[in-house]
């Protein structure tokens, strides 16, 4: 849940009036892959290598002036690690950014080990 309020908040913080933002979700081999994708302010190329970092807020003037604590992305990360998953990020600065999580159908052994 508070991965997708993560990326679905941001999403829609860095996408003007008027910007679309979509949310899909399909099932490939045995993982789950989650995109989220907008028509946003978008991430650099050398920005987009520090976004999961702690207290990082990076970007335009616009994106820096927005609320954050800079922790975001990073929780996000580390929720979907937790789960077995990946994160992944396209961006292109002014054009938008895609966002895609990938998470095993099934939980990571140790997950699964203790919930027996």
């Amino acid at each position: 849940k508070q991965i997708l309020l993560n990326l679905l908040s941001n999403a829609i913080k860095f996408t003007p009036e008027g910007g679309r933002v979509t949310l899909t979700a399909r099932g490939v081999d045995a993982a789950l892959v989650i995109s989220v994708r907008d028509t946003g302010v978008g991430i650099s190329a050398e920005d987009q290598e520090h976004i999961f970092e702690e207290f990082r807020q990076v970007g335009t003037d616009y994106a820096r002036k927005t609320e954050g604590t800079g922790l975001g992305l990073t929780l996000t990360r580390r929720f979907v690690e937790l789960h077995g998953g990946e994160v992944e990020v396209e961006s292109e600065l002014g054009a938008g950014s895609e966002f895609r999580i990938t998470l095993p159908l099934e939980p990571p052994v140790a997950v699964a080990a203790e919930a027996d």
